[in-house]
């Protein structure tokens, strides 16, 4: 068994896939600060299967050698297993070397010990056996208490996660910044807005009517995390439902695609808002029509933009995007991408100031800062700060900072900075 269990690991970490980057992670936990921020399911098995992943090895090697059952001789044989599989994913490029895979590969090892120290303590029946059965359980019941708290502490948090947060700090330290403007340094406020989380079954409501309004059914729906894919693969219409706060995109089957004469140029908003109101799809008077249709390109994007617009009782913000080809005189859409959502104000916090969100953006506490730094940028320069939102994982808008940076030889980017104090 011990050999299978070996024979499994070398598979999972060093032979599937093809190699890669030599890389390295020294930052302790930074896969569980990473999981916290997504707090979703995906995130968190990478932390739970590399516990799990070396389980087996620490109720093996108790049972097969009475030396094993000592904690410190099974601590020193999990960590030299592991450490060999970080240095061979290392060397081969398969993964990368991670303090996090150690700790937690360890961490499995010790609570499988701990199971079978357990039993065996329980078989035996010898003096005190009980108080040793209770220092058995120290490790699981530690494990246990640590993922409590983290979902206790995120159950009271009144806000979400940002999931592109940054886990842990950039190095930038060589970086060379120049600054177009003087930021402001006064205490600041902003609100914060909630957009609405969809749960399972709101989320299946909103693909039913959605279907309805178009006239097609999804007969396949898949789940991951928080996006719901509704698939008619017979027809190609797929639409991708974000639940965190009902952005969306359709993706437009071969049947319903809707033309235009002539090229992506000559488009009106008037021709794409009654297509759009054809499916039921509504955009709020107030928004921003927009065309990006270069000349020499056979792809263009129409897009509507609301920027806190009033609609009804709720405040209008994002973006809708409707991806448009042009083929033989005739231009078509083929992609809906809604990014615009209904907000309602629910609080005013204290914020960054401009100046401090400029210095956190030098300390590598940037969206992109990890980017930055793999990128090696020497020069950087800042063109503008200013006040956005970003969707959380509870379904709320939190403000974030967002630069626009222009870096040299890599053009114009957008980076941001989480302004909640």
């Amino acid at each position: 068994m011990l050999v299978g269990w070996l024979m499994l690991t070398v598979f999972a970490t060093l032979l599937r896939g093809e190699p890669g980057y030599r890389e390295w992670n020294f930052h302790l936990f930074r896969a569980w600060r990473e999981a916290w921020n997504q707090f979703a399911l995906q995130a968190w098995l990478n932390v739970l299967l590399n516990i799990a992943l070396f389980v087996p090895l620490g109720v093996l090697l108790p049972i097969l050698s009475g030396k094993f059952r000592k904690w410190k001789q099974m601590l020193l044989a999990g960590l030299g297993v592991s450490l060999a599989i970080e240095f061979a994913q290392l060397a081969t490029g398969q993964g990368m070397f991670d303090v996090d895979d150690l700790f937690t590969n360890v961490l499995g090892a010790m609570v499988g010990w701990s199971i079978t120290s357990l039993i065996l303590t329980v078989l035996a029946r010898g003096n005190g056996w009980k108080k040793r059965c209770l220092g058995c359980l120290l490790i699981p019941a530690a494990l246990a208490c640590a993922f409590a708290a983290i979902g206790i502490g995120y159950a009271v948090k009144p806000y979400g996660n940002l999931p592109d947060a940054p886990a842990v700090a950039a190095d930038l330290k060589d970086v060379q910044w120049k600054l177009d403007f003087a930021p402001e340094d006064v205490p600041a406020t902003a609100q914060v807005y909630q957009a609405g989380r969809l749960d399972k079954a709101a989320g299946e409501n909103y693909g039913t009517q959605f279907a309805q309004q178009l006239g097609i059914t999804f007969p396949d729906v898949y789940y991951y995390d928080d996006l719901m894919i509704f698939a008619d693969h017979s027809t190609g219409d797929f639409l991708h439902l974000n639940q965190r706060d009902g952005t969306w995109e359709y993706i437009i089957g071969r049947e319903r695609t809707p033309t235009f004469d002539g090229a992506p140029q000559d488009l009106r908003a008037e021709d794409v808002l009654n297509t759009l109101l054809s499916w039921g799809i509504t955009v709020p008077e107030g928004a921003q029509f927009t065309l990006d249709a270069p000349q020499a390109r056979a792809s263009a994007v129409a897009s509507f933009t609301a920027n806190l617009v009033p609609a009804a009782d709720r405040l209008a913000y994002g973006t809708l995007r409707c991806h448009l080809e042009y083929e033989d005189g005739q231009t078509r859409m083929d992609r809906i991408v809604n990014e615009m959502v209904d907000l309602t104000p629910c609080g005013e916090e204290q914020v960054l100031s401009p100046a401090q969100a400029v210095t956190e953006l030098y300390r590598g506490r940037s969206f992109a800062g990890a980017v930055l730094a793999r990128l090696d940028v020497t020069n950087i320069e800042i063109c503008s700060c200013t006040l956005d939102w970003m969707a959380d994982t509870k379904g709320f808008y939190q403000p974030v900072y967002r630069f626009e940076l222009r870096t040299g030889g890599q053009g114009t980017t957008m980076d941001y900075v989480p302004a909640l104090q």
